[in-house]
């Protein structure tokens, strides 16, 4: 129990730190990109007083209309799952008029993937070859997982139907709202905090907008909080159904997005540390199973395309080469893509992993020197690495999906150009410090509570975020995962923090009173 005691402890300091810094740069920093959309981030000021008023507005505004939904305790569940039909309605509506508003196309890695799904559909393996100039699946097979997801959809919709993908992904984003809102269930029994959450979800749209990007986003997303979702309900409640979910959304998220092993990660230390704390072997077999799940997955995924092909596919560019470049001035930001990987893997290194994988070690040491040589560039390079990708309120919504194949309406090209654009990109800004704000006080009002550690698995996943694309490569869309996985944290700390504020001021006006009484009697 020391030791659960101990985990639980630390996670949370490093949670306080971690989100005391996003708190603090929020206030009074913001990234935004022009829209001409070349994907170079810049810094602008904040102004930290009207960013608290409309904080403190926000919350102003989610405590009464939540208190007229919890007016009588008679009826409350009832009208929670109202307002909870009523978010998941709007999210549907909101995502779906986008796809139909926005007609974006998929271009670059997205028009990739699709090429090689329809390819695929077609009996074409050449992208896992080298004999296709671009040699997608070549470089990158562990793009392979979402390339199979969109044959899939191609499959039942159509070749090069990516609409269908877009419809879909609208569909995730409800499920990732329904998720999160299961999510917070299970950290409180607060029912203010679950409508807290309900409003915050509701008003997500970085993720809304990405509904438009066919690319692993919005499916590694949905997922991930499934997984999280099934994780929790598995540790507080039991039951093999609840872990079989969790494996196999977990392997699901993994296999579309690489970047959702640090999930699994979480999931592996959570269940290793309570089963030394509890002295169970239980938590370690299920930890073992949902290894073992997403490594068959992988092999099974694998070997279907490799016996279809008749290809061995290829391991693809090191992926120390994306560490190498993380540490590299990009044409944007410290850290973000400067055509390194191409350039070293498929030019200097003629696709040779062992040359290429000692070139990136040669160029970490020259990086790695480098900040040795000039500390105070290696600080500054850090902390813009950081704020690029973290401080960014759209996390690349606009920037990512700005490509049309035909006219849009008046609507959308504001939206993306135009004073709604201006508009949007505010109100995305003043939220993202909301949800920083709310998830630093969770933290620091549950600090000294009497949690079990899974309770714990979104932050870890987070500062496992953090400290993984300090060393990889930037990009603000990565941390899109992050910030969706804040809000059920968020929503029980706006919670707690409006309740202390309402315990303060009814204290505050029980003394006055007392204080007038006082008077009186002189």
């Amino acid at each position: 129990m020391k030791l659960l005691k101990a985990a639980d402890r630390t996670v949370s300091v490093l949670g306080l730190v971690l989100f005391g810094v996003l708190t603090g740069f929020s206030l009074f920093t913001t990234v935004y990109f022009k829209t001409t959309y070349e994907e170079i981030p810049y810094q602008t000021g904040d102004i930290l007083p009207l960013v608290l008023a409309v904080c403190a507005l926000a919350v102003w505004l989610m405590y009464q209309v939540s208190s007229w939904i919890l007016k009588k305790e008679e009826g409350q569940e009832k009208r929670i799952r109202i307002l909870l039909a009523a978010v998941l309605l709007w999210t549907l509506f909101f995502t779906i008029w986008w796809v139909f508003a926005a007609k974006c196309i998929p271009v670059g890695d997205q028009a990739s993937v699709c090429k090689s799904a329809e390819g695929f559909r077609n009996g074409d393996y050449s992208m896992l070859t080298m004999e296709s100039y671009e040699r997608y699946l070549y470089i990158h097979p562990h793009q392979l997982g979402l390339t199979a997801l969109i044959e899939l959809i191609f499959a039942i919709f159509g070749n090069g139907n990516h609409m269908a993908f877009q419809l879909l992904n609208c569909v995730g984003a409800a499920v990732c709202v329904y998720s999160g809102y299961r999510i917070t269930r299970l950290l409180t029994e607060d029912r203010r905090a679950w409508t807290y959450y309900l409003f915050l979800a509701a008003a997500c749209f970085p993720m809304f907008f990405y509904v438009t990007f066919v690319y692993g986003e919005i499916p590694s997303i949905t997922y991930s909080l499934l997984a999280v979702w099934c994780f929790m309900e598995y540790r507080k409640k039991g039951g093999a159904l609840w872990l079989a979910g969790c494996c196999i959304a977990c392997a699901l998220a993994c296999l579309i997005r690489n970047n959702s092993l640090i999930l699994l990660i979480a999931f592996v230390l959570v269940l290793a540390v309570t089963a030394l704390g509890e002295k169970r072997l239980r938590p370690i077999l299920a930890a073992a199973l949902l290894v073992a799940v997403f490594v068959g997955s992988r092999f099974g995924l694998y070997t279907v395309y490799e016996q279809r092909s008749g290809v061995e596919i290829n391991d693809g560019a090191p992926m120390i080469l994306y560490v190498a470049m993380g540490m590299q001035k990009g044409e944007g930001a410290p850290g973000w893509s400067n055509g390194y990987i191409l350039h070293n893997y498929w030019g200097e290194s003629d696709f040779d992993a062992e040359a290429s994988t000692a070139m990136a070690i040669q160029d970490i040491g020259a990086s790695v020197d480098g900040f040795v040589q000039d500390p105070l560039y290696a600080v500054r390079f850090y902390t813009e690495k950081f704020t690029s990708q973290w401080n960014d309120p759209t996390y690349e919504c606009f920037a990512m999906t700005h490509i049309n194949g035909s006219a849009r309406g008046p609507v959308a090209n504001s939206m993306f150009d135009g004073k709604l654009h201006t508009l949007m990109t505010w109100f995305m800004n003043e939220y993202q410090s909301l949800i920083f704000i709310g998830v630093f006080f969770w933290l620091l009002f549950s600090f000294w509570l009497k949690k079990g550690l899974e309770d714990h698995t979104l932050l870890i996943t987070i500062i496992g975020g953090f400290l993984f694309h300090m060393l990889w490569e930037a990009k603000g869309r990565y941390i899109l995962p992050y910030f969706v996985m804040m809000l059920p944290m968020a929503g029980v700390g706006l919670s707690q923090l409006t309740l202390r504020v309402r315990v303060w001021l009814d204290a505050k006006g029980v003394l006055k009173k007392n204080l007038e009484k006082g008077s009186s009697a002189d």
